[in-house]
């Protein structure tokens, strides 16, 4: 899966670099657009489409049918339980192109949240460093953070450790100092384990977690290798700002997740829009 990531994360590299000196709106509604009508060309080559057009052309003679004998309940009810039938129709035809779409879909939106989610810090501006442990046992042993000239240490670690809720955490107040991107050691005893930390500069891809937790965990946060699942620390996180994002005088990522929000409605709009230009029955 580190593989995986590692040539996904360079390839979108390429394809937003063109978009660099631009305000991030542009490129998420760039790649809303190209997923919309990537995805509504791979319905109409999956799908059965003279299926589909039969239940669409179907349920709109029951609709029709339900306006015109609207009056006789015993007409009514059993329209109404035809355009049920064909809705479930229609839902099975659909489910394989959604299935078949579903898996590069998740990895296209796993790139996009390495880009669209947060932003680099500024400098002067702090942060927090998590560091979460496979086991409590470490706690007890010699853990530290160690930062680069380029950025400033701040509070010594906070432990967290409570059994009954699983926390197993330290915490460290960071400062970022010079712009740049930068490395945060973590050790645990005599091993090390390494974090980037991006300070200054426009819009890009920014890694607020490094993980090796488990294969969900790892395909979401691909912006670096993945920890060894023998090592004692199991993730460290940085807690970087939301990417401002700013569309018609609508703060995007003003509300969690934004930015995805705004990527399903931009492109099932654009999907929509080109679907009698691609000749497809959605």
């Amino acid at each position: 899966m580190g593989t995986l990531n590692g040539i996904l994360t360079r390839l979108f590299d390429a394809v937003f670099w063109p978009f660099r000196t631009l305000a991030p709106i542009w490129p998420l509604i760039a790649i809303s657009f190209a997923i919309g009508i990537l995805m509504l060309w791979t319905f109409g080559k999956v799908s059965d489409q003279e299926a589909i057009r039969t239940v669409r052309d179907r349920i709109r003679g029951n609709l029709l049918g339900i306006r015109l004998y609207g009056d006789d309940l015993g007409i009514l009810f059993r329209l109404q339980g035809r355009i049920l039938r064909q809705t479930g129709k229609y839902l099975l035809h659909s489910f394989i192109p959604v299935l078949v779409m579903l898996v590069p879909i998740l990895l296209v939106l796993t790139q996009m949240n390495l880009r669209f989610s947060v932003r680099p810090l500024e400098p002067g501006e702090q942060a927090v460093v998590k560091v979460r442990l496979r086991q409590a046992s470490p706690m007890r042993e010699s853990v530290e953070l160690l930062v680069p000239p380029g950025v400033a240490l701040e509070t010594p670690g906070v432990r967290i450790e409570d059994p009954d809720e699983d926390l197993r955490e330290i915490a460290w107040r960071i400062r970022a100092v010079e712009p740049g991107e930068h490395t945060l050691t973590v050790k645990v005893g005599e091993r090390d384990v390494e974090k980037t930390l991006r300070v200054g500069g426009a819009w890009q891809s920014v890694s607020a977690l490094r993980t090796g937790r488990d294969f969900w965990n790892v395909l979401l946060w691909p912006g670096e290798p993945p920890l060894d699942a023998s090592h004692e620390v199991e993730s460290v996180a940085v807690t970087y700002a939301a990417l401002p994002i700013t569309f018609l005088f609508w703060d995007v990522n003003g509300m969690p997740s934004g930015w995805l929000i705004f990527f399903f409605i931009a492109s099932i709009l654009f999907g929509y829009g080109f679907r009698k230009v691609l000749g497809v029955e959605v």
